[in-house]
């Protein structure tokens, strides 16, 4: 995939994130447990693509500075 794929995959799984703490959250404005850990597992997929863009952001730096 290339960065700006990876940017809108991100993206859209951060509004979906966002829709989902929303419509899950209970009237205390906490979430289940178990809706707890399928939000950890959908910010962590949003952390793992953020390290990944960072990455091939420093990669094509270096390709365009000819830092190897």
């Amino acid at each position: 995939m290339t960065i700006n794929e990876l940017r809108s995959k991100r993206a859209k799984l951060w509004e979906g994130t966002k829709a989902f703490l929303e419509t899950h959250r209970r009237e205390n404005g906490t979430l289940s447990a178990e809706d707890d850990a399928t939000y950890a597992k959908m910010e962590q997929e949003i952390n793992d693509l953020g390290r990944e863009i960072s990455r091939l952001e420093r990669q094509e730096a270096m390709d365009l500075h000819g830092a190897v």
